[in-house]
């Protein structure tokens, strides 16, 4: 699997199976689990062709379903199958990753946003009488009521994407 698969040294000397459907290689790759606009770095620890088992710095709720994207790899759209403290096990919707997939890049771009939006920004300009010009309040009106679009429109396709 692009981006996850195990180096065939550690295939070799590093496969296991614990009751599990399908034979797990241990790997430890950086990764990102992806939902509805939130991104929760982890590191995956074991994988097989169906599913992968990270781990994560801190316990976290992740929903159902979500995008599991390697660090300098590829996507997989994934479900959750259990957690317990620190690891949660992901099953592969597919195993062919999600290269380009538009859920991850919706994420990536919501994450760029300003965790304030322009809203905050729009309230203290107006505190310091910045908008004494009628057209330039409307036009940052209009700026502030975009944003809040854009932005809605990216969570939807996250959420879309990861669903």
């Amino acid at each position: 699997m692009n981006g996850l698969r195990a180096s065939p040294d550690q295939q070799a000397a590093e496969p296991f199976s614990d009751s599990r459907r399908r034979t797990r290689s241990r790997v430890i790759k950086s990764a990102k689990i992806l939902f509805a606009g939130s991104v929760i770095d982890c590191v995956v620890q074991d994988v097989s062709v169906g599913g992968a088992k990270v781990r994560t710095p801190t316990p976290v709720a992740v929903p159902e379903k979500v995008v599991l994207q390697v660090l300098g790899g590829a996507a997989f759209s994934a479900t959750r199958r259990w957690s317990r403290g620190l690891q949660i096990g992901f099953d592969f919707e597919d195993v062919t990753p999600l290269d380009g997939h538009a859920g991850v890049q919706a994420a990536t771009a919501l994450d760029a946003l300003p965790s304030k939006g322009l809203a905050r920004a729009m309230e203290v300009l107006e505190r310091a009488g910045f908008f004494d010009d009628p057209d330039l309040h409307e036009a940052a009106r209009q700026a502030e009521a975009a944003y809040s679009r854009f932005e809605t429109a990216l969570r939807s396709r996250v959420h879309a994407k990861s669903s």
